[in-house]
C-alpha cells in the first residue's frame, strides 16, 4: 500500500470514528474533517462580551445574558498546509435555534440578512489560514421563556452541515 494510500484510510478511519460520536457529516469528502463546538457563558464585567474567564454555565434566569460560543475548527486533512473551505453563516443571519424538545423557541439572532454565507478558509498549520474560529451570539433570556430544560442548537457551519447542541437550564 502506498504511503498516500495509508494516510488516507487513517484519516478516513479517524474521520469515521469522529461521525459515530457526531462531529462531521459523512457525506463530505473525507479528506478533511472539521469539529463544532458550542457551548454557553455568562457575561464579562459589562456584558460586552462572554466570560470565558469560567468555565462554560449549565443554567440561566430569565432576564440573563447568556452568550452561546460556537468554536469551529478544522481536526483532520490530508496536510497541514492546504486550505480547507468551510460555509459559514454571518452574526447577521440565524446562528442559534433554542429548542424545548424538538419544537423551535427562539431563533437567534433576528435575521436582517437572510440566507447570507461566506467562505472562511482553515488550514491545519494555523500559518496563511486560521486551524480555529469562534464566533459569539449573545442571548437575553426573555421572561417569556417557562422555566425548564433547552437545547442551544448552533447554526454557524452551514456547510459542511453540522449542528451541535448544548443543553441549559432556564429557571
Amino acid at each position: 500500500m502506498s504511503s498516500h494510500r495509508r494516510v488516507a484510510a487513517f484519516i478516513a478511519g479517524l474521520l469515521g470514528a469522529g461521525a459515530a460520536a457526531g462531529c462531521i457529516n459523512t457525506t463530505d469528502p473525507v479528506l478533511y474533517g472539521f469539529r463544532y463546538q458550542v457551548a454557553a457563558f455568562g457575561c464579562d464585567t459589562s456584558c460586552a462580551a462572554p466570560d470565558t474567564t469560567t468555565a462554560a454555565i449549565d443554567s440561566a434566569a430569565r432576564g440573563d445574558t447568556v452568550w452561546v460560543l460556537h468554536a469551529l475548527s478544522l481536526v483532520a486533512a490530508i496536510d497541514s498546509l492546504t486550505v480547507q473551505v468551510a460555509t459559514l453563516r454571518p452574526d447577521c443571519e440565524q446562528n442559534v435555534v433554542v429548542l424545548a424538545g424538538s419544537t423551535v423557541v427562539r431563533t437567534l439572532p433576528t435575521p436582517t440578512c437572510p440566507d447570507s454565507t461566506y467562505h472562511q478558509g482553515f488550514q491545519l498549520a494555523g500559518i496563511d489560514y486560521p486551524q480555529l474560529v469562534v464566533v459569539a451570539t449573545p442571548w437575553v433570556v426573555d421572561s417569556t421563556v417557562a422555566p425548564g430544560l433547552y437545547g442551544l442548537k448552533g447554526r454557524v457551519l452551514a456547510q459542511p452541515r453540522l449542528e451541535p447542541v448544548y443543553t441549559i437550564r432556564i429557571r
